[in-house]
């Protein structure tokens, strides 16, 4: 299974939702918006590093949404504590959790769309 999943996909996946991530949030953090917009963008920043792996992978690509948001998890968890901030157990838990479940639905999010795709390729022309 591990095997199977295309980490190119995952790795850029996570690129996209750091790169949406930091620029959001510097925006946000310009206008002195309040924490649950940074949230907010943090919950996006997921679902799209989740979206991207999945369009990029042909086969496993839940999972690879999956691991995308945990990549882009540890990514800002690393940064956040090498910057010294101050964080709890309980905090770490509940954003890898939602980074885990957000990677896998803008993944199956991804399979949707690519499946409609398909299936109206197929489907006869009027």
């Amino acid at each position: 299974m591990i095997r199977s999943l295309n980490w190119i996909g995952i790795a850029f996946g996570a690129g996209a939702g750091l790169a949406l991530g930091l620029v959001a949030a510097a925006i946000a953090g310009g206008t002195g918006a309040a924490t649950g917009t940074q949230a907010i963008i943090l919950f996006v920043a997921f679902l799209v590093a989740g979206y991207v792996a999945g369009r990029l992978s042909p086969a496993g690509a839940v999972s690879a949404g999956g691991f995308a948001g945990l990549g882009l998890y540890f990514a800002l968890a690393f940064a956040a504590i090498v910057s010294g901030a101050e964080l709890n157990g309980p905090a770490l838990l509940f954003f890898g959790t939602t980074a885990l479940v957000l990677g896998s639905a803008g993944a199956a999010l991804a399979v949707a769309i690519r499946r409609r795709r398909t299936r109206s390729d197929r489907s006869p022309q009027e």
